[in-house]
């Protein structure tokens, strides 16, 4: 237990360097092997299908991870619909290594950046436009 929460920390700590980065869920009060962390205005399901196919993980709940709606869990946190579809949980195993993690950070750090930087509403929140007003 005490090495997946060493190994989930450094794996959050990391990934929420990148800009407008959110840790979901209760820092204390959770389980070691499991985190979930939003990418605004990089779209999970498209972020998943730009990563190597060897990091474990999902969008959505547990219970509904075949499901394109968002976790019914991150909404009744407060989330809102562009948070929660930008989330991705991910699950830490027994067999989890160090340079496991190491290389989920890297691939993370650079499919999120690829994905924002063909995102016109990554480019007009960072321009300043309040994006409710866009149709």
């Amino acid at each position: 237990e005490t090495r997946l929460r060493h190994l989930r920390d450094k794996l959050e700590n990391a990934l929420l360097t990148i800009e407008d980065t959110y840790l979901n869920g209760d820092r204390e009060r959770r389980l070691p092997h499991m985190t979930n962390i939003s990418f605004r205005h990089a779209e999970a399901e498209s972020l998943i299908m730009g990563f190597n196919k060897n990091i474990a993980l999902s969008s959505g709940s547990a219970c509904s991870s075949a499901s394109l709606e968002p976790s019914y869990v991150l909404k009744a946190l407060g989330l809102g619909d562009d948070l929660a579809h930008s989330s991705l949980r991910f699950g830490l195993g027994r067999s989890t290594t160090e340079e496991q993690i190491d290389f989920t950070i890297e691939e993370v750090t650079n499919t999120v950046k690829k994905m924002r930087e063909m995102s016109p509403l990554w480019e007009m929140y960072k321009a300043g436009i309040d994006l409710s007003t866009v149709e």
